[in-house]
């Protein structure tokens, strides 16, 4: 694959680009603001010995010392969700982090939606469908809609040629799916390898009775939504079209494939992301939805994007609310489509990113669809716009079936509707507000060759479980248990709270500036190499950048540097407005898993492991506590493996 020379790290979580002002479920009481009340997650120290008889001892007796239950386990990750009784939580994640015995162990902690993102939605009460003069469907709430985006979206000139055919798979990626919604009757997807209810890993992708999917937020099999966005963009793609009820979906006889990656609160991490988007590309969806995102950047996540765009599968996102020229993934990533929102008379929304990685605008402004309950609402958001392009190429692929991704993404840029918008920003040609205009549906499924009658290709083999063999670990005293022996430079402090594991981190101050680093070395044989750090944000700064691609005003960028030729591969670039995160963020773990090809000629050098910040001289005062930081390489002889490794908590 074709990389950078350097690349940026992120943060690992996402933020849902849509929400409710107030949520569906309860909220959480006092004692579960933090946590789940009495739960811990627990890596095990060794994963490659598991299978010995005297670690499977030793591990037990501390587990009936700890007084501790377990809940469930994720095998190939070494790690188990306790429910601990006799200690508090800190007291437990104290005694086992002091333990030869555990890798790391932390509360289940939570991490939520800032509720400044939620927008309002309400149940609706719409006139039936009494629009006459055109191709109309006979979804009641259909002609209060038609009215406003879909016609002029020509999408009757589309349902003429297709409506979508049921071998046609669109993952959606995101809170989950209600199925059981009278308008998604029949439309999600089915796992014809595995069978129901059996305890089986039948067809071997590592996920156990994953017959409509999967929930990687929770570790289920039950991708049912936990909020309420999921079935929302669910249905503007593939809610049911002509029976009867509610609404009329883009691509009404697709099939969705529902994964979900959220909690009720609506926030996920990059770590579930990551696999949710393998799951969809090794499982067979033809389209990933990605109503989602934040604004940094992760390798893993770009590794994943590359991983599903090597098969063929095209993907699309949202490119964001927050109003301004700033990067937002993955929608920025080069392999993915990346849509803006307009409105209902084709203006772009004002909350609507803008820039470089803008492909296309689609319909975002108060945007009806099904939500769960078989009840209907309108939402906005550059969450809503991304499905109507999903929804597109679905129909492009069911007129044609045999099209590459690539060609897929020309026919929609190349027939999407120029300056429908202001002059002053909807400019001829392509513009940073609309890309290369609003989509058209008719003109693109008009324009679409149909393929010769034959049954589609065969879906992707999804592989075994990730390849993970041992390796070494080339940092010294990562967890700063010995306060700076090993590190070189003057910038931060010892810290003993907070703490990700033992009881010591590292914190530095953005305003006062400055970088710590380590010498490491990378063997020449170096075929894989996994970087890991634990990082706490804590910001009273709400400033932007100056530049799309580093839009903080205070920052932290750890990356790997050749002294002698000054060559670098950035790890991390993270800053004080990172996916939105006002202040307080809770511990959460940046992974970059990096190929041979990805290091490169750094590889059989001595480089620099280096932590630095730097602030735009405001009084406003960011800090980033580090902690537990990794670099761990595998050497050996080439040979065939996957280009990821699945390393991190299951939230």
């Amino acid at each position: 694959m074709s990389l950078p020379t350097w690349w940026k790290g992120g943060v690992l979580f996402i933020i849902l680009l849509a929400g409710l002002a107030a949520p569906l479920l309860a909220a959480p009481s006092r004692e579960e603001l933090t946590h789940a009340p009495g739960e811990v997650l627990v890596r095990w120290a060794d994963s490659t010995a598991k299978s010995m008889p005297e670690v499977q001892a030793a591990r037990e007796a501390l587990r009936a010392r700890m007084g501790a239950r377990v809940l469930g386990s994720v095998p190939q990750l070494g790690v188990e969700r306790w429910r601990v009784r006799e200690l508090s939580v800190s007291q437990t994640v104290a005694r086992l982090s002091a333990s030869p015995l555990v890798a790391w162990a932390e509360p289940n902690y939570y991490i939520y939606l800032p509720e400044r993102d939620l927008p309002q939605m309400s149940g609706l009460s719409l006139p039936v469908n009494t629009l006459r003069g055109y191709l109309l469907p006979n979804d009641p709430y259909y002609g209060s809609y038609a009215q406003r985006y879909l016609q002029r979206l020509g999408v009757e000139t589309a349902w003429n040629i297709t409506q979508g055919r049921p071998d046609i798979v669109v993952a959606v990626v995101d809170t989950g799916v209600d199925c059981a919604h009278e308008d998604l009757r029949g439309a999600c997807w089915t796992n014809p390898r595995e069978v129901p209810n059996n305890g089986v890993d039948d067809d071997g992708n590592g996920y156990v009775d994953d017959v409509g999917g999967w929930n990687f937020a929770y570790e289920r099999p039950d991708p049912g939504d936990v909020h309420y966005h999921g079935t929302h963009v669910a249905g503007i793609i593939a809610a049911r079209t002509n029976n009867g009820v509610g609404i009329a979906g883009m691509a009404g006889n697709v099939t969705i494939m529902p994964l979900g990656v959220f909690s009720p609160q609506g926030v996920g991490t990059y770590y579930d992301l990551i696999r949710a988007i393998l799951y969809a590309a090794d499982n067979g969806a033809h389209v990933i939805n990605m109503s989602l995102g934040a604004t940094t950047y992760s390798l893993g996540e770009a590794l994943a994007v590359e991983y599903a765009a090597r098969r063929g599968i095209l993907l699309v996102a949202a490119a964001g609310n927050n109003g301004s020229n700033r990067y937002f993934y993955p929608a920025a990533h080069a392999q993915v489509i990346g849509v803006a929102a307009t409105d209902a008379s084709d203006w772009v929304a004002g909350f609507s990113n803008r820039g470089d990685f803008v492909s296309v605008a689609a319909p975002g402004v108060s945007v009806i669809s099904t939500i769960p309950g078989s009840r209907y609402g309108a939402l906005s958001g550059t969450s809503m716009a991304s499905p109507h392009v999903a929804g597109l190429a679905a129909l492009v692929l069911s007129r044609n079936p045999r099209l590459p991704a690539e060609e897929v993404r020309r026919l929609i840029e190349t027939h999407a509707q120029d300056q429908v918008g202001p002059p002053t920003v909807d400019t001829p040609g392509w513009d940073p507000y609309y890309g290369y205009g609003r989509i058209h549906v008719g003109n693109t499924v008009s324009a679409t060759e149909p393929s010769p009658a034959s049954p589609l290709p065969p879906a992707p083999t999804a592989p075994q479980l990730p390849w993970r063999p041992a390796c070494t670990d080339r940092i010294g005293n990562g967890g700063f248990e010995e306060g700076r022996t090993g590190w070189q430079g003057l910038a931060g402090r010892i810290v003993e709270t907070p703490v990700y594991e033992g009881t010591r981190a590292l914190r530095l101050s953005a305003t006062e500036g400055g970088s710590v680093w380590q010498e490491v070395t990378l063997p020449a044989t170096t075929l894989r190499a996994t970087f890991f750090m634990a990082l706490r944000i804590e910001t009273r700064d709400s400033g932007d950048g100056n530049t799309p691609t580093f839009p903080f005003d205070d920052w932290l960028v750890v990356r790997l540097v050749d002294e002698n030729t000054g060559d670098a591969l950035v790890l991390l670039r993270a800053g004080n407005t990172s996916d939105s995160v006002m202040y307080g963020l809770l511990w959460d773990e940046v992974v970059a898993v990096l190929s041979a090809e990805v290091l490169g000629s750094l590889r059989g050098r001595t480089l620099r492991l280096e932590l630095e910040t730097g602030s735009d001289g405001d009084s406003l005062e960011t800090h980033f506590t580090v902690d537990a930081v990794r670099l761990c390489t595998v050497e050996g002889t080439p040979r065939a493996f996957l280009p990821w490794a699945v390393v991190g908590r299951p939230d």
